[in-house]
Order: structure tokens, then sequence, then C-alpha cells
């Protein structure tokens, strides 16, 4: 995630919550990363233009090595979409608003205008960009309790609830998740609201971290005995309050991208073959070999 987003978010919120970014503006050393999921998550959905993909992956990597050339304290997973239209999402954690806050300044202070030109090649790539605020939802998640720095993949589901009706899609998720856990112990997923972005309706945001897709080949192949475990009342019930609460759902498939990617050592330091490939290296150019001058036998007397 470069300045460019950063920028963007907090036009809006240092409107929506007056007086948040001059609190959180002192320089002072952040607490550790939470070892759970972050209570705040902030997603940036990027479109480049067609036939900018290259350009902007190559920006991407500048943005964060420029990043790391400052020790900037604003950490992010790129994820490019396998499934739907092949967007970019990157995601951001914090302990709360004001620790977002914090970081954005405190980066902003040491960066200056160093990403200038960097920032606007970047824009330049773009044709749409969307930026949201979530809040974790602790009492609707099962989440991973291994690190995030070991997964590959991420199911992102999205929905959209009508107005006024959160109390019936959280009773939804209590029912289904309990049910999915019993069915198979192993699916962990986090759920988030959304307290900032765009949207007519209450939006809800789904991740699903996995390792490999076999996993999600094992988890589907589960769904009769989900089925069987939930009972067909209460799945009919379910059904009755999807249909008539939700808008829509909307689930896609992304895979990591360590290129995109700026993590801290924390995360990636036990996959650093993943996260921080070295550079191939090429064998060394053998010289073509040549034929040795011949003899010549000395004149004679």
């Amino acid at each position: 995630m470069n300045q460019v987003r950063v920028r963007k978010c907090f036009e809006w919120i240092g409107v929506a919550a007056v007086g948040l970014t001059a609190i959180a503006a002192r320089a002072q050393e952040h607490a550790p990363l939470p070892s759970g999921p972050a209570p705040i998550l902030v997603t940036v959905r990027e479109t480049p233009k067609p036939g900018e993909e290259f350009t902007h992956a190559k920006l991407e990597a500048e943005i964060g090595a420029a990043l790391d050339s400052v020790k900037a304290k604003e950490y992010y997973l790129g994820m490019g979409e396998i499934s739907g239209s092949e967007d970019l999402m990157f995601l951001s954690g914090y302990a709360s608003l004001e620790e977002m806050a914090d970081v954005h300044d405190n980066d902003d202070t040491i960066i200056g205008d160093k990403l200038d030109t960097l920032e606007a090649e970047h824009s330049a790539t773009l044709e749409k960009t969307e930026t949201s605020i979530w809040r974790l939802r602790p009492d609707l998640s099962n989440p991973q309790p291994e690190s995030l720095g070991s997964m590959r993949f991420m199911d992102v589901v999205q929905i959209h609830v009508k107005l006024g009706h959160d109390t019936e899609f959280s009773d939804v998720m209590r029912k289904t998740g309990d049910v999915w856990v019993q069915t198979d112990p192993n699916f962990h997923y986090m759920i988030y609201q959304q307290i900032f972005g765009d949207g007519k309706d209450n939006s809800f945001l789904i991740l699903i971290p996995v390792k490999a897709l076999s996993d999600i080949d094992r988890h589907q192949s589960l769904a009769q005995e989900y089925l069987k475990n939930m009972g067909e009342v209460v799945h009919k019930h379910i059904l009755g309050i999807v249909s008539s609460d939700y808008d829509s759902v909307e689930s896609n498939l992304f895979v990591f991208t360590p290129s995109m990617s700026r993590l801290p050592d924390s995360w990636t330091q036990n996959d650093m073959s993943f996260w921080h490939p070295k550079p191939p290296t090429s064998a060394p150019v053998k010289k073509p070999l040549t034929a040795a001058p011949a003899k010549t036998s000395a004149p004679s007397n």
C-alpha cells in the first residue's frame, strides 16, 4: 500500500472523526502487531488500466522498496484476484483507528515528498480505486490460529445486507459458523463490518485464508455432512433470511503476491523463500573454446 492510498483514506476519515489525526500526530513507538486478527482492517481495491499491469506491478515493487528505505511503519498484504474482475486487493491491519492515523502521520512525516513521482506514475496506471475501513466482529469469527504469513490464498466473501437487518445477518452467521466448525474444525474465518466506505447498505467482509487450494476442496466436500448437522428446519430458516434480508453475496478467490506486499519480518521469517525470493542467478557465461595456434618449427640453417 502506498501513500496515495493512505492520503486519500485520511482526507475523509479526518472529516468523519474530527481531531483523530491531531491526537495521533505525536511521534511514538507503536505497539507490536496483534497476534490475532486485526481489530481494524483497511482494504484497497485497485483496477489497473488494460495494458498497464506490468508497469503497475513494477511501481508497486519500487514503492515498497522506497518505504523500506525509510523504515516506514505501514505494512500491507497484496493479493491478486483469480476469479471475478481480476482486481488487486491490499489489506492493512491496525489495533484501532487511532493507531491507523498514527502510522499514517508518522510515515507521512518521514517520507514527505520523496514518493511524489512514483505516486503520480502509479495513479496513472489505475482505472479505479476503492478504499474501505472495517471493524472486526469477534463474536462472529473463528480466526485462523496460524500466522497469515504461512497462508497462500484468501477466499474473500462480501455480503451486502439490507439496512436495518444486521441482527438477522448475525443470527445466520452464528448458526452457520457453529455448524461449519462442528463439521470441519479446521475451518477458520474472520468477519468484518464496514464502518467507512462506499455503499447504500450494510456491508460485511468474510476473509477465509488457506494454505492450499486442496484445503478448499476438502472443505467443500463436507457440504452434505454440514447440511445433515444443521438440520432441514434450520437450513430452511436460514435460506429464508438470506432471501429476504440480503441484497447480494459475492465470493472471489485471491492469491498472495509477495512482490506487492510489505509485511513485518515476524510474519515472513519462517518462509523467506516465498516472501523474499532471491533473484535467479544466471550461470557464468562460458567463453567459446578457441583452437590453440599451430606451432611453427624453427627455421633450419
